[in-house]
Parts: C-alpha cells; sequence; structure tokens
C-alpha cells in the first residue's frame, strides 16, 4: 500500500505542478470539470442507497453548477445552483412518501456544493493576483499539514480524535499538522509571497490547514455513513478522486474569498 501510494505521489505532484504553473486557462479548467465529474460520480454511487430517483440528476445537476463556475461568474453559478435547487425540490414533491423525497433533495444537494460547487475554487484562485502563489501556498499548507499529522500521530498519538467518524486519526497527529502549516507559511512567505507578512501568513495557514482538516473529516463522515472504506480506486493506493479533494474543497474556496475580499 505505502509503495503504491509514493509511487501515484512520484507521478502526480510533477504534473500537478506543471499544471500550477505553466498550464493555460483552458487546459485547467478541462482538468476540474473531469475531476468534477468523477468526483460526482462517485459521491452519487456512494450515496445511492439514500436515493429514490436516479442519481443522474443529482449528478447533471452537479456538472452544470460546476461548468458555470468555470465558464462564468457566481452570478450564474447562484442561478444555476438555486434553480436547479427548485427544480429538483419540485421532482421531491412528486415522492409519495414526503420524507424520502426531502431526504433525497437534501443527499443531492450536499454532493452539489460539495463537490460541483466548491471544486471550481482551485481554478478561481489562480485567477487572483498572485494566484499561483496562492495556489501553491494552499497546496503546501494541506500537504505539509496531511505528511506531519500521519508522522506525529503513528509515532505519539493516543488518542483518537473522532473514533466513530475516523478511527485512525488522533490528537497529536492533528496537533502535529500544525507544525507542517508552519513550515509552509515560512516556506512561502521565504520564495512565494513575501509581500506579505510573516504573520499574516501563519495566521492563513493556520486556519486553512485547520478547515483541511475538518473538510477531511467531513468526506470521512460520508463514507462512513455510506459503509464504504475509499470513495474509488482511481489513485492507486489512495483511493478515488474525493479521497484526493477532500482536504481541498473548503480551503480553497475560503482562500479564494480571502484573498479577493481582504485585498
Amino acid at each position: 500500500m505505502l509503495r503504491a501510494r509514493l509511487l501515484t505521489a512520484a507521478v502526480a505532484l510533477p504534473l500537478l505542478i506543471v499544471l500550477i504553473c505553466c498550464a493555460p486557462q483552458w487546459l485547467l479548467s478541462v482538468v476540474i470539470v473531469a475531476f468534477a465529474i468523477i468526483g460526482l460520480s462517485e459521491y452519487f454511487s456512494l450515496v445511492r442507497p439514500f436515493l429514490s430517483s436516479p442519481s443522474t440528476i443529482g449528478l447533471g445537476w452537479g456538472v452544470a453548477v460546476a461548468v458555470s463556475m468555470i465558464a462564468s461568474s457566481l452570478t450564474l453559478s447562484i442561478a444555476v445552483l438555486v434553480s436547479g435547487f427548485f427544480a429538483a425540490f419540485t421532482l421531491a414533491l412528486r415522492n409519495q412518501h414526503p420524507e424520502r423525497g426531502i431526504v433525497d433533495l437534501s443527499v443531492s444537494l450536499l454532493g452539489v456544493v460539495y463537490v460541483g460547487f466548491l471544486l471550481p475554487h482551485v481554478l478561481w484562485l489562480r485567477e487572483v493576483p498572485h494566484g499561483r502563489a496562492w495556489v501553491f501556498f494552499l497546496f503546501l499548507v494541506v500537504m505539509l499539514g496531511d505528511s506531519t499529522a500521519y508522522g506525529v500521530g503513528r509515532k505519539w498519538g493516543k488518542r483518537k480524535l473522532i473514533p466513530h467518524i475516523s478511527p485512525g486519526k488522533t490528537v497529536e497527529g492533528s496537533v502535529g499538522a500544525m507544525l507542517g502549516h508552519v513550515i509552509a507559511a515560512i516556506g512561502s512567505w521565504l520564495w512565494l509571497l513575501p509581500d506579505r507578512s510573516f504573520g499574516e501568513l501563519c495566521l492563513v495557514a493556520l486556519v486553512v490547514g485547520t478547515v483541511a482538516q475538518v473538510g477531511d473529516l467531513c468526506e470521512s463522515a460520508v463514507k462512513r455513513a455510506c459503509g464504504a472504506k475509499d470513495s474509488g480506486q482511481i489513485f492507486p493506493g489512495h483511493g478515488g478522486v474525493l479521497d484526493r479533494v477532500d482536504s481541498l474543497l473548503f480551503p480553497s474556496a475560503m482562500l479564494y474569498y480571502y484573498v479577493t475580499l481582504g485585498t
């Protein structure tokens, strides 16, 4: 398992760097749409037991939201999200068991917002001033935090963080992740975002890293509720697309709005 994870990372990381640094907007847009489609497919495969209507409805709705976000503005994206919500709610009214219709609607809306709405924020973040640096900052915070959490958790982890959601995560590992967040802040201050103060980057890194940990737990909760270990098998040793982007969904949106509203 560890060997598969290392081989996948060795292939994926250089491709990721090239995409962030050099890929034109259209190519990155295609990649994000593809990830959104796969991620939505994984999500609706997981929650299929909770659905009384075809999962293709929610899948199509989520893809429409993702494409509208990449192709246009937040205004159009909200319009697609709200109009789809109205249409899905109207369809739920036809269900002879209202409680099942409401569950169906809620589960579908969760997937649409969680994947279709949040994932394109990575592209939006790259388009802000110094956007490539901010995207690298995001990935550094998440990946270094994940690595230090794993190392500290394996060596010193004793107290379970939220055992009913993710039995392998420990309080010590979560605290250890903060070390990775601070290291990411130092590296970003020295090489990526020298115009920002170290104090600001350190604080933002700790907040982004904490949000990333919560995002990881949120996806674990979905898998736990559905009785699944991984969302898919597209990445050997790493699971599916959702297993790889779960720590980026909330932080990418949060960081985008921080940068755009705070500057």
